[in-house]
This record gives C-alpha cells, sequence and structure tokens, in this order.
C-alpha cells in the first residue's frame, strides 16, 4: 500500500543529464507539474504495471508504478529495474554515447535502479516494521 507521507523528490543520474523521480498515483503526479492544467495522467499507457515519461527534451524523467498489492517483490524490482534501463537508455542518448563501456552502462543502471528502489521503498507502508 503507498505511504501517504511519500513525496516523490528528484535524483540525478550519473553525469547529470536526467533527473528522475518515482510517482506511485496521479496525486504524486499532480505534485511534480507546477502548471496544473498539463499534468500529465498517471500510468496512461493502457494495461501498464509501470511505465517512465520524459519532459523538457529528456531532462526530466518520472517512472510510474502502479498498484503492486498482488505483486510479488522480486516482480515490482524487475520492474523498476526495465524502467531505470529506459532511463539510463535516455541518458546516454543525451550523453552522446553510441557504445559506452559494458562497466560503465552497467554501473550506470545500477545506481539507477537502486534509486529507484528506494524511492520504492520509501513510498510504501512499512505496517509498523523498521527498515
Amino acid at each position: 500500500m503507498v505511504n501517504t507521507d511519500y513525496v516523490p523528490l528528484w535524483r540525478i543520474s550519473p553525469f547529470q543529464h536526467v533527473r528522475y523521480t518515482l510517482a506511485r498515483n496521479q496525486i504524486h503526479m499532480d505534485l511534480l507539474f507546477e502548471d496544473m492544467s498539463k499534468v500529465d495522467t498517471f500510468l496512461s499507457v493502457e494495461g501498464a504495471a509501470a511505465q517512465v515519461d520524459f519532459y523538457s527534451n529528456g531532462a526530466y524523467a518520472v517512472v510510474q508504478l502502479g498498484d503492486t498489492s498482488e505483486r510479488k517483490l522480486i516482480e515490482i524490482y524487475g520492474l523498476l529495474l526495465h524502467e531505470a534501463v529506459h532511463v539510463w537508455q535516455k541518458v546516454k542518448k543525451l550523453m552522446g554515447e553510441k557504445e559506452p563501456s559494458s562497466e560503465f552502462e552497467a554501473y550506470s543502471i545500477q545506481a539507477i535502479a537502486q534509486d529507484l528502489f528506494e524511492m520504492y521503498e520509501e513510498s510504501e507502508v512499512k505496517h509498523g516494521m523498521e527498515g
């Protein structure tokens, strides 16, 4: 269940090309847009469990994760990792990297994914459990 105290905060990709965050519902999307007339619909891709939308020529990425109550934790992390790869693909494009080294790519995806995992954990109700 989504923690009502969770507020999406921006993180920045390695080498600072893309700012990204995790939204769990329409309220989070609303918080991310200054102009309420330009707010996008949460999970606008029909049937998607997760998606990422890019703004300002790719400078901002909003990873969106829907209801996870029926999903196993391993599936949730898989969805977030999938979206982290899309964020990395945008970073790579903005950097002009055609063929980054495998280690550079792996560490970059790892950093983005770990941020998304942390945001997911922050966004969940802990049911009285610490950490």
